[in-house]
């Protein structure tokens, strides 16, 4: 599972599958007695191992992996990213020039330095530049405003401090607009609210106001030379409405992104709200003008079985394995090789593995015939003998960072029992953090697939997709591959301890190598909901269609989501028909651009 909202209905239907299971007369030993109502794995060594009563120690403060600054695909596209590590947004501002950097990786390598750091002529050894303005206030290096105005390196411009690219002096701005068309200085303030869409392309792309008050848009003075790639489209209840009061020509229109000469200028910071917030992918897709524009389009697919552990039905896997292999989709399967979770009277714990459940690894084999990819999915997906945050149960809960339920929506948070309308809020690594730690715990799970003849996995989903700052680093020493979306701390370029809370997670429109040194593809549109849990909508087949076809605006779109096998298989038959009808190919995940 993906989301801190998506606790499955598994778990409360697996309590009453795993009570049929039972023998009606089971025969066990415990210090010596036997005890007819134990439950299979009860005790067992697995139990005792992955359900122990983990106390926060040392290892939940064990210090961090660093990691390197330079990142990517050596010897293709270089981008230097630049942020401002300085103002009240120094944190934010870090974590989106991890999220650029991340992006420029599916074009090449990406190094990522505070503007403050800029030496003269740096950029001459890169293919491009990115700058993210954040502070407003933050001083420009003299070299850096040089380099850029020299002309001679594309450079992508997003936000604040463009006025201090045109300069103060006297004759400034007259020479940045005989340079680039359009004076900076003259800029007009929008009220952020009013733009709900923007024009890229034939499309109009949806855009939430949260978290941005007002937009900076370019007032161009020589059209000739100014190319408008994107433009907010004014809207208020009534309907379309002057953008701003300070325009020359009322317009319900004003430039959102611009490209004149080296340099390419975008309005706004396009990389918060992200699930909602479609400008992301038009950001997304301006790094392909910026990076590699004779790149061709293509529309891929892929789907992911999901939660697929030693308690699955068989009889699901095949039926689902069966359905994906007759309209000829591949399909990767998420596996948790180990299943924990607390005997139904609550009063232990049971451990089963694979290796307990060779009806389920014959299951597996069959997938891999009908074109299935298996992947590690964790080890147990849960940690420790407490609910992080729901029951403990494999599935469930979270394996690489702790999560609590929160009555409030912001700080200061209230700790409780899990409920429907809960919000899921990070709390802090789990008390076994060590990279090393991480490490051997990952491998044993890879261990058991192996020892059950599913072969060595060689791609990696992180449960919940959520994990701390050791754990990514420890996923990147066992594996070369993720399937997901990932978390990316504030403190990881500073070198500052990361804290809950102060993550950033990003899903992706295509195939990048993070900066925590793996290769991830993307999952992108999310899974079927039945229900609304923790505070998010249903989501169905119309849903993940409709999301599929907003990724349309990426030149290499990418459509991939996941399904539980449990379901009824009817969403995924619509699902994928929806996908295919945009013009979608399926692909193995591994095929993803």
């Amino acid at each position: 599972m993906s989301k801190p909202f998506q606790l499955t209905r598994r778990g409360r239907i697996e309590w009453f599958v795993g009570l049929a299971a039972l023998l009606a007369v089971s025969v066990g030993t415990v210090f010596g007695l036997t005890d007819d109502t134990l439950v299979e794995g009860e005790g067992s060594p697995l139990a005792q191992q992955y359900a122990t009563e983990t106390k926060a120690g040392s290892d939940a403060h064990a210090a961090e992996a660093v990691f390197d600054r330079r990142f990517g695909q050596p010897g293709k596209m270089s981008t230097l990213v630049l942020y401002d590590n300085t103002g009240e947004m120094s944190d934010d501002a870090e974590m989106y020039a991890m999220a650029t950097a991340n992006l420029a990786t599916h074009f090449g390598e990406a190094e990522i330095q505070p503007v403050a750091d800029y030496a003269a002529n740096t950029m001459e050894s890169f293919g491009a530049v990115i700058y993210i303005g954040t502070d407003s206030e933050a001083s420009l290096p003299r070299g850096f405003v040089d380099d850029v105005r020299e002309g001679g390196i594309p450079v992508m411009w997003v936000d604040q401090n463009i006025d201090d690219l045109a300069g103060w002096e006297a004759g400034s701005s007259a020479a940045f607009v005989d340079q680039y068309g359009w004076d900076p200085h003259k800029s007009l303030t929008v009220d952020s609210g009013l733009v709900r869409t923007v024009a890229y392309k034939d499309r109009e792309v949806s855009r939430t106001a949260e978290g941005v008050t007002e937009l900076a848009a370019p007032v161009i003075e020589n059209e000739k030379t100014v190319g408008v790639l994107a433009t907010s489209q004014c809207r208020n209840d009534d309907g379309p409405t002057q953008c701003s009061p300070d325009q020359p020509v009322p317009s319900d229109e004003a430039p959102w992104a611009i490209r004149s000469g080296n340099l390419t200028y975008v309005s706004e910071i396009p990389l918060d709200y992200i699930d909602v917030n479609d400008v992301y992918l038009i950001y997304s897709d301006l790094f392909y003008d910026l990076l590699a524009p004779e790149t061709p389009e293509v529309k891929q697919a892929a789907v992911r079985l999901e939660d697929v552990g030693p308690e699955a039905d068989p009889q699901d896997l095949r039926a689902v394995a069966d359905l994906l292999h007759g309209a000829g989709v591949p399909f990767q399967v998420a596996v948790m090789p180990i299943h924990v979770a607390r005997t139904p009277d609550g009063d232990d714990w049971y451990g089963l593995s694979l290796l307990d459940r060779p009806e389920v690894v014959d299951a597996l084999k069959y997938m891999q015939e009908r074109g299935g990819t298996l992947i590690q999915h964790g080890t147990t997906h849960q940690f420790g003998a407490a609910n992080n945050p729901y029951s403990g149960r494999t599935g469930e809960d979270y394996e690489f960072y702790r999560y609590g339920c929160s009555t409030t929506a912001q700080e200061p948070y209230e700790f409780g029992e899990c409920e429907n309308d809960s919000y899921i809020r990070q709390i802090g690594p789990v008390a076994e953090d060590s990279v090393a730690q991480h490490v051997a715990r990952i491998k044993q799970g890879r261990q058991v697939m192996k020892d059950a003849g599913l072969g060595e996995p060689v791609i990696f989903e992180t449960p919940h997709y959520a994990a701390s700052v050791n754990a990514y680093a420890a996923m990147s020493e066992v594996y070369d591959a993720r399937y997901e979306q990932a978390d990316y701390f504030a403190g990881i370029l500073s070198q500052k301890p990361s804290e809950p809370g102060k993550a950033y997670s990003q899903h992706f429109p295509y195939t990048v190598h993070d900066i925590y040194g793996t290769k991830v593809y993307p999952e992108n549109l999310g899974n079927i909901t039945e229900t609304e849990q923790n505070n998010h909508a249903v989501r169905d087949p119309k849903f993940l269609v409709s999301r599929a076809e907003a990724n349309l605006v990426v030149r290499e779109s990418t459509a991939s989501f996941f399904f539980h096998p449990y379901l009824d298989l009817e969403y995924l038959k619509k699902t994928v028909q929806g996908i295919k009808d945009l013009g979608f190919e399926f692909v193995p995940v591994s095929e993803l651009k």
